[in-house]
């Protein structure tokens, strides 16, 4: 019983050393533009562009746009744009089974060799289980508890509510919400959409944002702006 207890001490303890290096690790190659407690985890390649922050205990794996942040308790792999906010208990799934035909069962033992279940039958793939990650743009705003299906794009300014399933692409601005998730409204009409979508404000530098930030609360005068600078 004492080995017993002295080899699983053993194995918190490297375990805990792992996570330490990892942490520090994430500190110093993201230094200046992600912030990351203890208890978060970022995949192997993932990409900061900067004034990004994971909150506790969330799983990120892609990348993730300047001014965009992860609430906690997320599982999130995805192409993220910039100014996009993601809840609490947000995730993502590109992994998908078979269940019609012509397959009989959805259990991978009979259709992938990746031995999910520690085993498999297949001798090679017949059927492709991993969809691309969804990809999420700029200015998104994403409700909590809100799950996001693989080959999903969710369009710039789109607004996902609370608990919603994502299935399918969500248009520029559109606010979606239920299971599924369906078009609730925009979030502005046409024409102030489409003055979005010509400006792309969100790729201005971050001179023009500590210059024109107070521009962010007030849509007519952003719009002035803009037709004053390009007249």
């Amino acid at each position: 019983m004492q080995k017993v207890f002295g080899v699983n001490n053993m194995f918190k303890f490297k375990r805990m050393i792992g996570d330490f290096l990892r942490f520090f690790y994430y500190r110093i190659k993201f230094l200046g533009r992600l912030s990351i407690p203890f208890s978060s985890t970022i995949g192997i390649n993932s990409e900061f562009e900067g004034a990004n922050k994971i909150y506790h205990h969330s799983f990120f794996k892609g990348s993730i746009g300047y001014g965009s942040y992860i609430g906690h308790d997320c599982e999130i792999c995805a192409q993220i744009g910039r100014f996009t906010s993601i809840a609490p208990y947000v995730r993502t799934n590109h992994g998908v089974h078979p269940y019609k035909e012509p397959y009989v069962s959805t259990c991978p033992m009979f259709y992938s060799t990746q031995k999910q279940c520690g085993s498999t039958y297949a001798e090679r793939n017949m059927f492709n289980e991993f969809l691309q990650v969804p990809q999420i743009g700029n200015d998104c705003w994403i409700g909590e508890n809100v799950f996001i299906c693989g080959d999903v794009k969710i369009g710039d300014g789109a607004v996902v509510l609370a608990g919603a399933v994502v299935t399918e692409n969500v248009p520029d601005y559109a606010i979606v919400g239920g299971v599924p998730a369906k078009i609730i409204e925009y979030r502005y009409d046409e024409e102030t959409r489409n003055f979005f979508a010509e400006i792309k404000w969100w790729n201005n530098d971050l001179v023009w944002f500590r210059k024109n930030w107070r521009l962010m609360s007030d849509i007519q005068a952003l719009k002035d702006f803009y037709k004053q600078n390009i007249s």
